[in-house]
């Protein structure tokens, strides 16, 4: 059972490497692939920066659901200790992850 009241939670220990990172949560679909473009982008555009993580939701689901993963596409912000600080589902917010990411860089 998921709880719904549950806090921000941090990136899980074996994921941290004291660089930002980006969670890319997805399944294979249109909305997703479109989301994978951006993801794509912004690893390319901060290269050595930002760590990007990929799920699958359908093959990760446990990884998934302590995320609190809902919707998909879901792309979660974390900083450098792990810390959650956005989540997004939609690409129209994608300008706001690239600039709260330029401000924890």
């Amino acid at each position: 059972m998921i709880n719904l009241t549950q806090k921000k939670k941090k990136l899980l220990p074996e994921y941290i490497n004291g660089k930002p990172t980006v969670a890319f949560f997805w399944t294979d679909e249109h909305k997703c692939r479109e989301m994978e473009k951006f993801v794509n982008e912004l690893k390319e555009n901060f290269k050595g920066s930002v760590k990007v993580l990929n799920f699958n939701v359908l093959k990760d689901y446990q990884i998934a659901e302590n995320y609190l993963i809902l919707n998909v596409p879901t792309v979660i912000l974390f900083d450098r200790e792990g810390n959650q600080i956005l989540k997004i589902t939609e690409t129209k917010d994608f300008a706001k992850l690239e600039s709260k990411l330029k401000e924890i860089i």
